[in-house]
């Protein structure tokens, strides 16, 4: 048998099932027509731009996929990502022109870094956004006219196509229904979120960066492995029972999870689900609990 034939299911997510999923929430919750239209925009951005990326075979194929992951390595290691430099830095000036022009408020210095943003800056900021220091990426965009978060933001989208076309190919042929790690088996990132699926309860999580799923034990934080069932739970709002938010009071994270589609889980465009549950962050933050993830915008 094939490791492909029991693979979990990855996410396949065009602009039109974002577009059919976006006016959905939209019809549920009117009042996130603004933020769910600038992920709509950037989201048509990275799909645009990832159509000049080329397609990649996977550089580990088979057996060097299992041993890697049995070994706790990561698929793809950041010197196996390929990135185009002039079109990494065209992504990052149309996403940013998105952001200005469907953002509430113009955040200062914004206009000026991306017209002054040029190669070799953005190489900088690549390598330590890349080398997961956020001491040293914030040292590197601290010379910049805008604040390091809007431009680790930045960096975050305009990244993503790239790993996208490497991870994909990797992720569909990995055994990836149990990976107890917290962190991304394909490319190590963080998850943005996670769902359960429909079909026997497993929890899958989903990259912030590949868009990667993984099943990941119920029983044990994502962000720092504790097991600890007197440090773990869940809490959920009686009436919207499909949403939960998972809290561990070792490392006071928290992590949102949705209920997946029976059948569909491919389909469920997992940013839209965690911009529409900010009610959840809120939530989580005024019991004194922080994201997992550095971003809230994959």
């Amino acid at each position: 048998m094939n490791i492909g034939d029991f693979n979990l299911r990855q996410r396949r997510i065009s602009k039109s099932l974002v577009n059919r999923r976006a006016r959905e929430y939209v019809e549920k919750k009117p009042q996130l027509k603004g933020i769910i239209g600038l992920y709509r925009e950037v989201f048509s951005v990275q799909r645009r731009m990832s159509q000049r990326i080329p397609d990649r075979l996977p550089h580990i194929e088979g057996a060097q996929v299992s041993s890697r992951l049995q070994e706790g390595k990561l698929l793809l290691e950041p010197e196996e990502v390929e990135i185009d430099l002039p079109l990494l830095v065209e992504m990052i000036r149309e996403i940013g022109e998105a952001l200005l022009r469907k953002g509430e408020k113009e955040p200062e210095g914004m206009r000026a870094f991306l017209e002054g943003i040029a190669q070799e800056t953005a190489r900088e900021l690549v390598e330590g956004y890349l080398a997961g220091d956020e001491d040293r990426f914030n040292s590197l965009a601290e010379s910049q006219p805008v604040e390091p978060e809007l431009i680790y933001l930045l960096l975050h989208l305009s990244l993503a196509p790239f790993y996208w076309k490497a991870a994909g190919p990797l992720a569909r042929q990995a055994d990836l229904d149990q990976v107890p790690r917290g962190t991304c088996p394909v490319c190590g990132d963080l998850p943005l979120m996670g769902f359960l699926r429909a079909e026997d309860g497993l929890r899958v999580l989903e990259c912030s960066r590949c868009g990667t799923r993984w099943g990941f034990p119920r029983l044990m934080c994502p962000f720092c492995s504790t097991t600890d069932q007197e440090k773990l739970g869940y809490i959920y709002a009686e009436e919207d029972p499909n949403h939960r938010l998972y809290l561990c009071d070792n490392c006071h994270r928290y992590l949102k999870v949705t209920q997946g589609y029976a059948g569909k889980d491919e389909e469920l465009v997992l940013p839209l689900e965690d911009l529409s549950t900010a009610h959840l962050d809120l939530e989580a933050e005024k019991r004194g609990y922080r994201r997992g993830c550095r971003t809230v915008f994959s």
